[in-house]
């Protein structure tokens, strides 16, 4: 019998090993673009000197107003825990206790800059009084020791492989790091997390911005970049930028802090903890998101820290997780509106509970479902005011989404424009999804994702969760796992149903990867106690998944070489002419012309950060202006003029496939082909005028009008 068993273990060991093999195998397959060019890449890091004086200086100032605005969060978040009651264990992570803490005072923090954006506040001023104050309230906090120095759970000396674990999670964390300081060149960054809070602060206030439908949005989490960039400016532009990048960036280190400290609270031993960490670290889109002040590790870290309190609430009772969940969701609340799925899932789970204390707990069923869906109730009013700000100006709180069923009104966006960007959102993943690619999606978004390509998922997640997902889920049916583990897969699951009948943009599956890493680690623990062969197999397979993954993020990294700008040595305008292929053209208008001249940019990702120009721009639908002109006017002559008449004085617009007939957007299908090609020789004409042209090349072009 024992012989059966020991080979019945062999045989499941390399039966995972050889999956393993194929997972990573099949993933390098697709890895040409990044991991294949990383020997070409390494030339991108040099070209010119390494330090320079002031830039070198700047990233400093830049990195020194982050950690300032992160350790007033963690100032605000000890105070206002300190009023929130909650029974401990004797020994409990005090690592998770910080990210606890400061994930609380980014959530507070956040909520005072709204209200300052409404009192018309937004100044230095507030941004040296907001990091004292939270400076003080942190030295408060310290001397009253608080905080142990280390984490105290279950202590172990680090062994040789934990401290591989760690270097190894620190690759990923130190180069977004470094990408952060540099000047951003990420699509959605220039779009509106950067452009909309410098918009604000040219302001003084978060009153929307006309013609950016994105400032109608809830901005919770760019409310720390308007922070930062209050403080950041007192010593320049340039300090600006690096105090904003780093300071989202914070998140990325609270997160993984978030996780271990979980994983540990619960009982995972340190190395498979520090395995939990590292799977997530090693996701290339989370490298991405934390180097290009994307918000989604913001949202993954108040998901994470909300599933933690809804377990603890489940086993307790206790009322001081509700409030945490209250704060956390409501955070989220305010940074996106996908929330709503992770508040559907945590309403079940309510509902399971109060079903669980029908036996338990018949007496308290009315207060335990009162209590557990006020909690609910409460986050909705912290997120409330970003939306009744939207619902008061629009008369929609979801505006500029679902317009076809609760309308709205703004300037430069309508029914037809919202429609039309919900079915933008439905080609992530592929435009016509069969009940075979509803099934293959594990593997496809473990293996074939690609960046920047929207039927490919916009990101890259690794095989790292592929290959542990099949163990999560034979231990769920095996053992009997923790009600930590149960609710966080539960959750995950209930959030990646409604994420693979919507938008499936990888990155709005970051907030349920913290949970999901820890169910799978400690599967691993469990089946390795009878099966000690799969448990070291287990830690090659993490490990070896996640170095592939950190090796896709040092490409991205090593592609964008963000080193010699953030140590000074290569001049900010040559870093981003070398990364945005049109910024030549922005440097043009920034040096040459009026000050006062008005820049009409048409399929330009509506990148107005790095603009410092009057400007007019479409929204998503970026030559939406231009088509209705093109169709009104008769002439060149009269487009010109239509144009004049809206103040434009240049234009500048990418035009590479505008011309293409089989793939422009000013066709019109409803008419003939003749009246379309006039149309499309009217705009060729207009954007393409030799005599009126001032700089061009095959792919952008800019021209003035008068």
């Amino acid at each position: 019998m024992a012989e059966r068993e020991e080979k019945s273990q062999t045989f499941a060991a390399a039966a995972f090993a050889g999956f393993t093999v194929v997972c990573l195998a099949a993933f390098l397959a697709y890895r040409g673009s990044d991991i294949g060019k990383m020997p070409t890449f390494f030339g991108n890091l040099g070209g010119g000197p390494l330090l320079g004086f002031e830039g070198l200086r700047d990233s400093i100032a830049g990195l020194i107003a982050a950690a300032l605005i992160g350790i007033s969060w963690y100032g605000l978040g000890s105070f206002v825990t300190s009023f929130i009651r909650f029974s401990r264990e004797q020994e409990h992570s005090h690592i998770l206790e910080l990210a606890t803490k400061t994930a609380v005072g980014a959530a507070c923090w956040s909520l005072i800059w709204f209200f300052f954006g409404l009192a018309g506040a937004y100044s230095a001023a507030a941004a040296i009084a907001s990091a004292t104050i939270g400076l003080v309230l942190a030295a408060v906090s310290v001397m009253r020791g608080r905080e142990a120095e280390y984490e105290g759970h279950l202590p172990e000396k680090a062994s040789g492989l934990n401290k591989a674990l760690y270097v190894m999670i620190s690759i990923p964390v130190g180069l977004a790091l470094v990408a952060s300081l540099a000047p951003p060149t990420a699509k959605d960054t220039l779009l509106y997390h950067f452009s909309v809070p410098k918009a604000f602060i040219e302001q003084g206030s978060n009153a929307f911005v006309e013609g950016n439908i994105a400032s109608y949005l809830a901005l919770g989490t760019e409310m720390h970049t308007v922070w930062a960039m209050l403080l950041g400016e007192i010593s320049g532009e340039r300090v600006a930028g690096a105090a904003a990048g780093a300071t989202v960036w914070l998140f990325f280190p609270i997160l993984l802090a978030a996780i271990f400290g979980f994983a540990r609270e619960i009982g995972i031993e340190r190395r498979w903890s520090l395995i939990a960490v590292l799977m997530v670290a090693a996701v290339p889109t989370v490298y991405h998101v934390a180097a290009s002040a994307y918000i989604d590790l913001a949202l993954a870290l108040f998901v994470t820290l909300a599933i933690f309190a809804l377990t603890r609430w489940w086993k307790t009772l206790e009322n001081a997780s509700l409030v945490l969940i209250a704060i956390f969701l409501g955070a989220a609340l305010s940074a996106k509106l996908t929330t709503l799925f992770v508040i559907a899932a945590f309403a079940l789970v309510i509902l399971l509970r109060v079903r669980k204390a029908q036996v338990s707990e018949p007496d308290k069923l009315g207060k335990i479902a009162g209590l557990g869906f006020g909690a609910l109730v409460l986050a909705g009013v912290i997120a409330s005011p970003w939306h009744l700000r939207t619902w008061k100006e629009t008369g929609s709180p979801v505006f500029p989404f679902y317009m076809s069923i609760w309308r709205g009104e703004a300037t430069g966006w309508d029914v037809e424009r919202s429609n039309l960007f919900q079915a933008m959102n439905t080609q992530y993943g592929g435009y016509a999804k069969t009940a075979l690619d509803y099934l293959a999606l594990p593997w496809n978004i473990s293996v074939n994702a690609q960046p920047e390509i929207a039927t490919h998922f916009d990101g890259v997640l690794g095989v790292t969760f592929l290959i542990g997902l099949p163990i999560l889920i034979w231990a769920l049916w095996k053992f009997e796992m923790p009600v930590e583990v149960k609710i966080g897969t539960g959750v995950a699951g209930i959030i990646f149903l409604f994420w693979l009948f919507s938008s499936q943009q990888l990155r709005y599956l970051l907030p349920i990867l913290p949970a999901l890493a820890i169910g799978i680690v400690l599967a691993f623990q469990r089946a390795g106690e009878p099966m000690g062969t799969l448990r070291v197999i287990g830690r090659i397979s993490m490990a070896a998944a996640a170095a592939v993954g950190i090796f896709v993020s040092t490409a991205w990294f090593l592609q964008r070489a963000p080193v010699r700008v953030v140590l000074g040595g290569e001049p900010r305008e040559e870093y981003l002419s070398r990364n945005i292929d049109y910024y030549p053209y922005y440097g043009w208008l920034n040096e040459s012309s009026p000050a006062d001249a008005k820049v009409w940019l048409i399929n330009m990702r509506r990148d107005t950060y790095h603009l410092d120009r009057p400007y007019f721009s479409d929204y998503l639908f970026e030559d939406w202006t231009l088509r209705n002109m093109v169709w009104e006017a008769r002439s060149v002559e009269e487009l010109r003029a239509k144009t004049a008449a809206m103040g434009v004085q240049y234009v500048l617009a990418r035009h590479d496939f505008l011309f293409d007939y089989d793939r422009t957007t000013l066709v019109d299908e409803k008419r003939r082909r003749t009246e379309n090609e006039a149309k499309i020789k009217i705009a060729r004409e207009f954007i393409l005028d030799p005599l009126r042209t001032i700089k061009a090349d095959n792919k952008f072009s800019l021209v003035k009008v008068f």
